[in-house]
């Protein structure tokens, strides 16, 4: 098996105080460390789980664990199709193909595959379509099973990858990088209060696939990322932070209309939301946290959270960006029935399709085709997703479900759970439980992914501040009575 690739990166450190001031590295690194960013949130719990194996590991990212873990536990036919979660597992990053160009990708997702008809060639009559997965079918019938390779576009073959300047950077022990300057280095040392270099030594290490992920959770929890990887090798849990609420009467930039209701179970002594009982428009918006590049969770947080030093990171690599004005974007097959966040679907992407009558083999995908390089018997045929455009290919779960989301973000699917054992096991006052009808709009919808991310008791952080504050009526005897739709055998 071929080692993995090491950076060499050197380190400024402070010896009587255990802590790296700065580091300089070069442009390979800080290409990694911008790469960090487009990590959907799902694969970063997932690289984290596997990397840490340990308890704290579930506590780095706030209640994604949780969320993570239940698409696990979901038994598949509660989805759409077993590719729906399959696609959560495994999220799907916009700058896959960026990242495979990286000197060290932590992103070991699979690569997207590409799938046609085995009859596509030798039959007119198939749907011209793709798929990412061998479980769809054509028109004809046939499944889906024929992988065809994706040539690399003329955009995929220019120098670099997320950084164009060919020079080393330095990277602050909370994460901000820059140019490598000797002004730079300068102003850094003054503002940390050093007059010379006479209480720093150098140190170089060599930085590969582990020290990157242990660096990676530190983003979460650590105000000093760089010492706590590369000096006290650990990562912390994250610390429950205190939200500072969206105030309900106010407005969010851009706030759309749709609305999503779901019945919430407050214990009224302290306004903590025990439990949610939803539909399948929820989920589908909860599920969708999972596929969020990290850049974007921070940015749609609104007010731009303190998490650890994530925050400064994506301010840097802003900064360096030619593109200051990149809108969070998802993966096409990501769709949701109802859109709260402030998030682009991608269009649809075609491809063309190399068409060998002489060879089957031979035909190939690719973004564009030059028509001049056909012979006798090729065409180039233009293929797009095997997508319909009804509501029922809309979404990640099945529709007519009924779910259970506890504070945490805890999912089960209520054909597979007791409403009796989960209030048994709140061991508390009935009658201090009461039950409220919520609209969950944009403005609930980030106030939910901003508590998501610091704290372990979403619902109770993302939502309290939106409860009525009506007290409600004490629920009458009747109301617990058994439909007459149902019965008891």
């Amino acid at each position: 098996m071929a080692a993995k690739p090491k950076f060499s990166l050197k380190l400024l450190i402070d010896e009587e105080k255990n802590r790296v001031v700065l580091a300089e590295t070069c442009k390979d690194f800080a290409d990694v460390l911008c790469s960090l960013l487009t990590l959907p949130m799902g694969t970063i719990v997932r690289l984290l789980e596997k990397h840490q194996q340990n308890p704290q590991s579930s506590s780095i990212v706030g209640c994604f664990h949780n969320l993570y873990k239940s698409v696990s536990d979901m038994a598949i036919d509660n989805f759409k199709t077993p590719g729906c979660k399959h696609l959560l597992m495994h999220p799907r990053s916009m700058k896959e193909s960026h990242c495979r160009k990286l000197k060290l990708n932590v992103d070991d997702t699979e690569a997207t595959k590409f799938f046609l008809c085995p009859n596509f060639v030798s039959v007119e009559s198939c749907c011209k379509v793709y798929s990412n997965v061998s479980t769809s079918r054509c028109s004809c019938g046939n499944s889906m099973t024929r992988e065809f390779q994706v040539e690399d576009g003329e955009e995929d073959k220019v120098d670099g990858v997320f950084l164009s300047c060919r020079t080393s950077y330095i990277v602050t022990d909370d994460m901000k990088v820059a140019v490598n300057s000797m002004g730079l280095v300068l102003n850094v040392l003054n503002g940390l209060g050093y007059s010379g270099f006479d209480k720093l030594q150098e140190m170089v290490i060599d930085v590969g696939f582990e020290e990157v992920l242990t660096l990676l959770g530190c983003l979460f929890t650590s105000e000093a990322p760089l010492t706590d990887t590369f000096l006290r090798k650990h990562c912390m849990a994250m610390k429950s932070k205190v939200l500072t609420p969206l105030v309900q009467e106010s407005r969010v930039a851009g706030e759309v209309n749709e609305v999503v209701t779901l019945k919430v179970y407050v214990r009224k002594s302290d306004k903590a939301i025990l439990y949610a009982e939803c539909r399948e428009e929820f989920v589908d918006f909860l599920f969708t946290f999972l596929v969020i590049p990290l850049e974007f969770a921070w940015e749609l947080s609104v007010d731009h959270l303190n998490m650890g030093c994530v925050g400064n990171l994506c301010r840097s690599v802003k900064e360096l960006s030619s593109d200051q004005r990149r809108e969070a974007m998802l993966p096409y097959y990501y769709t949701c029935r109802t859109q709260l966040l402030d998030v682009v679907i991608q269009k649809l992407p075609e491809y063309e399709c190399f068409v060998s009558r002489r060879s089957y083999n031979s035909s190939r995908l690719s973004k564009t085709i030059k028509k001049s390089v056909l012979g006798d018997g090729e065409r180039v045929a233009k293929l797009t997703p095997v997508v319909t455009s009804d509501s029922a290919s809309i979404g990640l779960v099945k529709e007519e479900t009924n779910f259970i989301v506890s504070d945490d973000l805890v999912v089960t699917a209520m054909n597979s759970s007791s409403t009796i054992s989960l209030l048994s096991k709140l061991q508390m006052n009935i009658s201090d439980i009461e039950e409220q009808v919520i609209s969950i709009g944009k403005a609930q919808a980030v106030s939910l992914l901003r508590a998501s991310l610091i704290t372990t008791s979403a619902l109770s952080n993302g939502l309290s501040n939106f409860l009525s504050k009506m007290k409600l009526k004490e629920a009458a005897p009747s109301t617990f009575k058994i439909p007459k739709s149902e019965k008891i055998l």
